[in-house]
């Protein structure tokens, strides 16, 4: 591994010196994306849309009338942006009717911290969802990048740009540049193991934090980074040091989470009441019920998120398997067996996404180009119709 002192972050000026070909590289495959998604986006509208929203068809936008930020917003969009502008509304009925207090706070926290010196006159729908999408894309360029070196210095060489090249076709990518917590859930977990890596295990439990802050599942980094961390004191508990006590803040971002729905609800199970209205309770997957998405004959994209998540549990017990990336496994396979215990497998195609040492994982031990580049295919093909359904107003993650 390298130097903690002469450690040189993925994305920072300086890195992007050093390696200027790949970062241009990168920035390459995720600018002819964008632009084939807004190509597809524009395609869509000659095809029909979910008249169940008929509303938003007549006035041609859901968010704001700006066709080229309103088609980068859908669905739970709507409830980071209310937490931008109004904060957590605990209502009269929680766990009975849909709440904002379903999500975590991060995501719109930091655009709420660009654009708090802005007159309220300012602060529009557009210019909210503007500043979300940039913090998303320039996150999730960040993120590629940190992809990269990992993949570079962990893998074998040439499996950082694959995977990168990967990441960008995977069926759920579209959410990468999206309204939504993605990126910067990305963002923040791989920067964590590429930390933790290079044993910076102040930089990797912060970064865990801020991931915990982003999403509940945050907290499952604690697994790999005390590992990661036993590993480079050879399993010795001997060898424990203080520094081993920057991981406690790995759980702080959700504790200060709940504690702060808590002063607002007096419930300390607020987060879990306001989710189970959507269906997501714990231990569902013994329930009957939990299969009945995938005898709808309207809703196939159930069979995609199934498969997905079946794919990534089988991938990830494989890693597992890897003597040089069994940490790796181990996060993947907690990560997937917490999503298919969620009690729905809905949105699996932008949960699965996000599980990145599965796509460092396919990017080492696929050799062939042929095979490579037509899983790539595969893979663009689903996100290129995910994406078209979403545009125009289906329910896909």
């Amino acid at each position: 591994m390298q130097s903690s002192s002469l450690l040189s972050i993925p994305g920072t000026p300086a890195w992007i010196r050093k390696n200027k070909a790949v970062f241009l590289q990168i920035l390459q495959g995720w600018a002819i994306t964008r632009a084939l998604l807004m190509l597809v986006a524009w395609f869509s509208q000659y095809f029909p849309a979910n008249s169940v929203y008929q509303r938003y068809i007549d006035a041609g936008h859901q968010f704001t009338r700006f066709w080229l930020l309103d088609i980068w917003a859908r669905w739970d969009s709507r409830w980071y942006l209310s937490i931008v502008k109004f904060g957590y509304i605990p209502g009269e009925t929680l766990g009975e009717g849909y709440s904002n207090l379903a999500f975590f706070p991060l995501y719109p926290y930091l655009i709420k911290l660009f654009t708090f010196f802005l007159p309220s006159s300012l602060r529009t729908n557009a210019l909210l969802i503007a500043v979300g999408l940039l913090i998303s894309n320039v996150l999730f360029i960040a993120a590629l990048c940190c992809l990269y070196e990992l993949g570079r210095s962990c893998f074998t060489d040439g499996s950082g740009l694959k995977a990168v090249l990967m990441t960008l076709a995977l069926p759920g990518a579209y959410f990468f540049s999206t309204f939504y917590t993605e990126s910067l859930f990305l963002f923040l977990i791989v920067f964590a193991f590429y930390f933790a890596e290079h044993e910076r295990w102040a930089w990797a439990g912060i970064f865990a934090m801020l991931a915990s802050l982003t999403r509940p599942h945050g907290i499952l980094l604690a697994v790999p980074l005390l590992l990661f961390y036993m590993r480079s004191r050879n399993w010795q508990l001997r060898r424990i040091r203080p520094n081993l006590a920057w991981f406690l803040l790995i759980p702080l971002g959700v504790l200060l989470h709940f504690g702060h729905l808590y002063r607002l609800t007096g419930n300390p199970l607020a987060f879990f009441k306001a989710q189970s209205v959507w269906g997501r309770t714990v231990g569902s997957i013994f329930n009957a019920a939990f299969f009945e998405p995938l005898t709808k004959v309207d809703n196939q994209v159930a069979w995609v998120d199934f498969l997905l998540i079946l794919t990534a549990i089988v991938l990830s017990a494989v890693l597992m398997l890897q003597r040089k990336y069994w940490i790796y496994g181990i996060y993947s396979l907690l990560c997937a067996l917490i999503l298919l215990n969620s009690g729905s497998f809905y949105s699996m195609s932008r949960y699965v996404s996000v599980i990145f040492p599965l796509t460092l994982f396919l990017a080492e031990k696929i050799r062939s180009k042929a095979l490579f580049w037509g899983l790539c295919l595969l893979f663009w093909t689903l996100q290129t119709m995910l994406y078209a359904g979403w545009v125009n107003y289906y329910w896909i993650a």
